[in-house]
């Protein structure tokens, strides 16, 4: 394991230190304080701590993804759907679509997150919904009114991806948090950036709200030909890879393409720093780019 990080990060070190060296030195000139990259003691809570959220996101989209895909198969009257959402049960993720006056289940899909990868537990049996239901239809609706009251005007999608925009509303122990990110409907990209972070409290009066990204990156991937690793890089304000970007990759780059190594570069450490997701033995792991281009002399 330890030679197949190696060689990834050889690949990476040669072909982008032509990147590394233009964006730290812009980075040097717009920052005169050095800031140096965590140690691996410093950085690796901080990755595992990405990559548990990261995964969690994941199994939200694609139980919605998933579920999405079978309504329009096996659901009994596609005339009577109002609106989904997915709600999380132990290691269970579940998307329900209700009917148009919000009383009833027409279609449920469900899957542990490992089984979600292959197959998804569905039914188009009408049922009342669950108490836990109405919960969750209730977060997304005032989450989603509260947004647009507040920052309405701050959120695009953007016509480029040729797609909509994905909202996952997760419930934790001091509010709830709201993701959205980029969808695509295009072939052949991993659609990166476009993606927003907002939480609330118990009360859904909005506590933070994060643009991930500045911008959108449409990151190509070349059909028909094995693609084994994937890079882009973030700004000074974006220091490490994202909740988003975790969930992107496993969603886009493994799911789609069998891409199994994702790095992000970050620049906002005065030396570059790289960070890589594989998604073989599901780690983050970090490495300062100045201390690779020593070793491998470039």
């Amino acid at each position: 394991m330890i030679r197949f990080y190696l060689s990834v990060l050889l690949l990476f070190v040669v072909s982008c230190s032509n990147v590394v060296a233009s964006r730290v030195k812009a980075h040097k000139k717009s920052n005169t304080e050095v800031i140096k990259c965590p140690t691996m003691e410093e950085f690796q809570p901080i990755a595992d701590s990405i990559l548990a959220e990261g995964v969690r996101l994941y199994g939200y989209e694609k139980a919605a993804w998933m579920t999405s895909d079978s309504v329009r198969t096996h659901c009994k009257n596609l005339d009577d759907i109002g609106v989904s959402v997915v709600y999380e049960e132990g290691n269970v993720f579940t998307c329900i679509f209700s009917d148009e006056k919000e009383e009833n289940v027409v279609f449920c899909g469900k899957g542990k997150l490992d089984a979600l990868k292959r197959e998804l537990q569905w039914s188009n049996e009408v049922r009342p919904l669950s108490g836990v239901e109405k919960e969750a239809l209730n977060a997304k609706k005032k989450c989603i009114q509260k947004l647009s009251e507040s920052y309405g005007d701050s959120i695009f999608n953007m016509p480029s991806a040729n797609g909509s925009l994905n909202i996952d509303i997760i419930k934790r122990n001091e509010g709830y948090r709201l993701y959205i990110l980029q969808g695509t409907a295009l072939m052949g990209i991993i659609p990166y950036g476009n993606d927003y972070i907002v939480d609330y409290d118990n009360n859904f009066n909005i506590t933070s709200f994060k643009r991930c990204h500045k911008g959108f990156l449409a990151l190509p991937v070349e059909s028909g030909k094995k693609v084994e690793s994937s890079m882009h890089s973030h700004t000074p304000d974006n220091p490490y890879m994202s909740v988003t970007d975790v969930c992107t990759s496993l969603l886009y780059g493994r799911d789609l393409y069998g891409i199994q190594t994702f790095v992000v570069l970050s620049t906002y450490f005065t030396n570059g720093f790289m960070i890589q997701f594989s998604t073989e033995d599901m780690k983050i792991n970090g490495f300062d780019v100045d201390f690779l281009k020593k070793v491998y002399g470039k």
